[in-house]
């Protein structure tokens, strides 16, 4: 049996990231961690080691550019997907795997976790 892909919902707006959890729960993964600033992204991506995190940017206390640093700074392969509500974002080519506009369209994203980060687990990483 193959284990589940594993991600981290970081969102501010804790009605979004119930239902982003819910969300991909049902859609089989599993979802190993929840948090609401930048500073509680970065210490779930290192205890947790999740294959994907999902991200918004503007958040209270410590946002989302920063948390993208520090997991970059800890795995520069990391794999971040970004939602955010402001249709402005001052990120590089190839700092995110992708950028999504609030509201967003869940089977976008899901399909491009699927494509980019799921699908491509490791044989060993089978159960």
């Amino acid at each position: 049996m193959e284990r589940k892909c594993t991600g981290i919902i970081i969102d501010d707006e804790e009605d979004l990231l119930d239902l982003y959890a819910d969300y991909f729960f049902l859609k089989g993964f599993s979802i190993i961690g929840k948090g609401i600033d930048g500073c509680q992204a970065e210490q779930l991506f290192i205890e947790k080691k999740p294959d994907f995190v999902i991200l918004d940017i503007n958040m209270p206390n410590y946002d989302g550019y920063y948390a993208i640093k520090k997991i970059k700074e800890k795995d520069p392969n990391a794999k971040i997907f970004v939602i955010t509500g402001h249709n402005t974002c001052s990120l590089g080519e190839g700092e995110v795997e992708g950028i999504y506009q609030k509201p967003v369209n869940m089977k976008i994203v899901y399909d491009h976790i699927c494509k980019s980060v799921c699908n491509n687990l490791p044989s060993s990483e089978l159960v």
